[in-house]
């Protein structure tokens, strides 16, 4: 709706923030700039170089619709060579966007999954549309050596939305043979996931145990281009559920976003549909065990554990009303 409605309103947006930090911005995505009306949104932002799909000069290869991803990775490493440092650029690919088919793939042999008894199902599809999808980003990633754009740059890679029915019948069968105790909180919060992962020059290999979501976003890449001393980018940091006050301290320090840097001390996180999501619990009405899915009966929770998510309950609320404001409301106009 705000990319549709409110497009030339002013927001504190990633790209106006990494531009006062001297950043060369761009966006790059396989489609028209009439799609989800991407052409005004990201003038409006102040883009530095919109490279939508009439900026690449080879189009011969289009996978439902879209560039293909390899063709897009390969033009937009030639494109990132030619600006001036440093810069940030969002690459939106979309080869493994549903129904899957991969319709337009010109080689088949780059997908090199055997979905075996999935072969020709929905779910089958979704599979070798990943596959696919995995080998392009290899393309971009041995593309960006070559450019010798790779080890000095920080490379975020998350999937924007779900990728399939939440209750799929082949996803749950093939679900169900790695996870036989498999519940109905675990088959939710499989739908809520997306894969992310990050790449940081000089970090080490570490895994986020907590629950982030892309409101994070933003926030993560303002700490890391800026600069904390009072955060560590460690394992010790940012693993583990933290109480209320070192949370309340942290929204103290960070007032631009929503979201919340990764590597600072976060606790929960809430959807737009009033569901939470903390490192032992998941709400949805009521409130669940996330490790066997049973639901949690507050009167038996000690005292300081049954406040603690009555806290985030109400910050949850709190957040839904600001995002509302902003999104349906126009708040910001």
């Amino acid at each position: 709706m705000s990319y549709s409605k409110y497009y030339s309103n002013k927001y504190d947006d990633i790209f106006t923030m990494l531009k006062k930090e001297g950043y060369n911005t761009s966006y790059m995505h396989g489609n028209y700039g009439y799609f989800w009306n991407r052409g005004n949104v990201y003038k409006s932002f102040g883009v530095d170089n919109l490279e939508l799909k009439d900026k690449f000069e080879d189009t011969s290869e289009n996978i439902m619709g879209y560039l293909s991803d390899e063709l897009l990775y390969k033009q937009a490493v030639e494109k990132l060579k030619t600006y001036n440092m440093p810069f940030f650029s969002y690459i939106v690919s979309a080869s493994s966007h549903t129904a899957f088919t991969l319709d337009g793939l010109e080689d088949r042999t780059k997908v090199n999954i055997d979905v075996g008894k999935y072969k020709d199902s929905f779910f089958g599809n979704y599979l070798e549309s990943m596959n696919y999808a995995d080998y392009a980003f290899g393309i971009f990633i041995e593309e960006l050596k070559k450019a010798g754009l790779y080890d000095d740059t920080i490379i975020l890679i998350y999937g924007d939305h779900n990728g399939i029915d939440m209750y799929n019948e082949e996803m749950l069968d093939f679900l169900k043979q790695t996870n036989e105790n498999l519940n109905d909180v675990d088959i939710k919060l499989n739908y809520i996931r997306v894969a992310c992962a990050m790449k940081i020059p000089g970090i080490a290999n570490l895994k986020i145990k907590k629950p982030v979501n892309k409101l994070d976003i933003k926030p993560t890449f303002e700490y890391l281009i800026k600069g904390n001393e009072e955060e560590n980018i460690s394992e010790e940091n940012i693993s583990g559920e933290k109480q209320g006050k070192e949370r309340k301290e942290r929204e103290e320090r960070e007032e631009v976003s929503l979201g919340t840097n990764m590597f600072a001390r976060k606790d929960f996180v809430s959807l737009n549909n009033e569901r939470i999501i903390t490192s032992r619990y998941y709400f949805d009405e009521k409130w669940y065990n996330k490790i066997d899915g049973t639901e949690v009966i507050l009167e038996k929770l000690p005292e300081e554990e049954r406040n603690l998510l009555e806290e985030y309950y109400n910050d949850m609320k709190q957040e839904l009303a600001i995002s509302t404001s902003i999104s349906i409301n126009n708040l910001l106009k």
